[in-house]
């Protein structure tokens, strides 16, 4: 049921940005602007490439929205179109770094020390998730990405990536598998240090 209601919703919102109007192009780009820079930055490596690489692809995909079919989901068609727009923006540029954490990674200031504490604990996790990601091949990297932070099917995810489910799988099995290794490897250096 409500799967249904928000496929109405963005299809309500899908039809407004086909007709030009503002409230259609923002109600898509709230939805799905952070998994479309997630995508994006696991395959550049860095803030403002991933960055430049989320607008060239919404630009891409608002201008060629009269092309998109219904039948697909809005969200599978864009997230290809940010996957192909990265690796594009990747080979043609030399990357000079690589960062492990996005801006909301940044810690603020909170008075109630329960809300900090979890906040610390929170920013830990995914400092490690995001150096355990960091040490995947970036085939691995981008599938555990789409399936765990997009919340992607494997059927999906092989018709963003345009390959065989089969491979899909495989992937996500053998990038499950090394993240889990690289992160019990991670966190053995960090209780080593503790005690």
């Amino acid at each position: 049921m409500l799967f249904r209601k928000i496929r109405k919703e963005e299809d309500y919102y899908l039809k407004k940005a086909i007709l030009g109007e503002r409230e259609g192009f923002e109600y898509l780009v709230d939805t799905y602007r952070n998994l479309a820079y997630t995508v994006a930055f696991k395959i550049c490596g860095n803030r403002e490439n991933a960055e430049e690489v989320v607008q060239d692809a919404f630009m891409k995909a608002f201008n060629a929205l009269a092309t998109f079919r219904s039948a697909a989901k809005f969200s599978t068609w864009l997230y290809k179109i940010v996957y192909h727009t990265a690796l594009t923006k990747k080979s043609s540029r030399c990357m000079d770094s690589v960062e492990l954490n996005d801006e909301s990674g940044d810690l603020v200031y909170v008075l109630d020390e329960k809300k900090e504490f979890n906040g610390l604990f929170q920013a830990d996790r995914k400092e490690y998730i995001n150096l355990g990601l960091a040490q995947l091949v970036e085939e691995e990297r981008i599938v555990v990405t789409l399936h765990y932070l997009g919340e992607k099917s494997i059927a999906e995810i092989a018709e963003i990536l345009e390959i065989g489910k089969s491979a899909i799988k495989m992937r996500l099995m053998r990038g499950r598998r090394k993240l889990e290794e690289s992160l019990k490897g991670l966190l053995k250096e960090e209780l080593k240090d503790l005690l």
